[in-house]
C-alpha cells in the first residue's frame, strides 16, 4: 500500500482554530471537494489523503438514525455508521489523523472545531448496528485547560521566566488540592460502603480501593467527590470494572460478565455471574446506569490498553 498524503492534513491544521466556527461550505473547502458531497455525511475523507473529518449532530432530527453521540469533558462517544466502517476500520492503523467538528443544536449553522482525536476503546457489532467508540479529544482538552487556567488577556509568552514559575506553582497548588479532595473522597467512599469490599465483603482498608463508578476523567466537579458514584472494591474487581469487563445492575446489583473474556477466563479468576453489590445505596443506581451505557463491554484499543496495564 503505497504512504497517504497528508496535504490535506496540513491544509486542515493551518486553517483551523480549536473551538472557533465553520461553516460545512469551509470545511468542504478545506478537504477540496464539492459542497454536495459533504451533504447530509457524518464522515468525510478523500482517496490517498490521512485526513478524516467526523461531523457529529448532537441533537438529531427525528427522522434521522436515532445515533447517540455526546461529549463528556474531553471524552466524544461516538456511534459509527450502519454499514460502512470506514472510521472503525483504520482508526488504528496510525496512518489516519481524526479531526472533530460537532453542532449542539439542529437549527445551527456551524460546526464547532474540537480538534484532533485518538480513539479509547470501542464495541463492534455486526452490519446494521453501529459501531460505539469513544475518542480522547486531546487537542481540545490541552488547549481549554491551557487557556482557561494560564493565559491572561496579555497573552504573556510560555517562555516568559515569571509566567513559566506562575504555571509551575498553579500546578503544584492543584496538585496538591486534588490529592486532598481524593483523600476524602475516599473516606466518604468507605464509609458509604461500611469500609468493605461491595461484591466479597472483604474488610482489609489496605487492599480496597474507592473506585468512581463514573470516571473521574468524564465527571463534572460534584460528580468526582460525591461518594455515591463509587465502589469500593478489591483490586481484582476494581481492574474488571475500570476495564468495563464487568457491571452490576442498577436495580438487583447482580453482577454481568462482558463478552471480552470468556467463560474460562472468569472462572479462573474467580468471578462468576451469582456476584452481586451488598447493597445499591441511593443515588449510585444512575451513575451504574452510566457506566453500562459507557464503559461496560468497551475493548481498549491497543495503545490505550497497553498503557493501563504497564504500572
Amino acid at each position: 500500500m503505497s504512504r497517504l498524503s497528508t496535504r490535506l492534513t496540513h491544509n486542515l491544521l493551518t486553517a483551523l482554530e480549536i473551538m472557533e466556527s465553520y461553516t460545512l461550505q469551509e470545511i468542504a473547502d478545506l478537504l477540496e471537494m464539492q459542497f454536495t458531497g459533504a451533504l447530509r455525511k457524518g464522515v468525510l475523507s478523500r482517496t490517498g489523503e490521512n485526513a478524516i473529518v467526523l461531523l457529529i449532530n448532537l441533537e438529531k432530527h427525528k427522522e434521522a438514525t436515532p445515533y447517540r453521540d455526546h461529549v463528556d469533558n474531553d471524552v466524544l462517544y461516538w456511534e459509527g455508521q450502519l454499514k460502512n466502517r470506514f472510521v472503525e476500520k483504520n482508526m488504528n492503523s496510525g496512518e489516519y489523523e481524526i479531526f472533530v467538528f460537532i453542532r449542539e443544536k439542529r437549527e445551527q449553522r456551524d460546526y464547532r472545531y474540537y480538534g484532533r482525536a485518538i480513539p479509547i476503546a470501542s464495541q463492534y457489532f455486526e452490519p446494521g448496528t453501529p459501531c460505539k467508540t469513544k475518542f480522547s479529544l486531546y487537542e481540545y482538552a490541552d488547549t481549554v485547560f491551557y487557556h482557561g487556567d494560564f493565559v491572561d488577556e496579555s497573552h504573556t509568552a510560555i517562555d516568559d521566566p515569571v509566567r513559566y514559575d506562575r504555571i509551575i506553582n498553579t500546578t503544584r497548588i492543584a496538585t496538591i488540592e486534588q490529592r486532598s479532595v481524593q483523600q476524602q473522597y475516599r473516606r466518604d467512599a468507605l464509609r458509604l460502603w461500611d469500609n468493605r469490599c461491595a461484591v466479597l465483603g472483604v474488610e482489609e482498608p489496605k487492599i480496597l480501593i474507592a473506585s468512581h463508578i463514573k470516571p473521574w476523567r468524564v465527571s463534572n466537579d460534584q460528580e468526582r467527590v460525591d461518594p455515591r458514584n463509587s465502589l469500593i472494591l478489591s483490586p481484582l474487581y476494581d481492574k474488571l470494572f475500570d476495564l468495563g469487563m464487568i457491571t452490576f445492575s442498577t436495580s438487583t446489583g447482580a453482577i454481568r460478565l462482558s463478552s471480552q473474556l470468556n467463560s474460562r477466563d472468569y472462572d479462573r479468576l474467580g468471578v462468576d455471574d451469582s456476584k452481586r453489590l451488598a447493597t445499591i445505596p441511593d443515588g449510585t443506581g444512575e451513575y451504574l446506569s452510566y457506566h453500562q451505557t459507557y464503559v461496560f463491554d468497551f475493548a481498549p484499543c491497543a495503545e490505550t490498553e497497553l498503557r493501563s496495564l504497564i504500572s
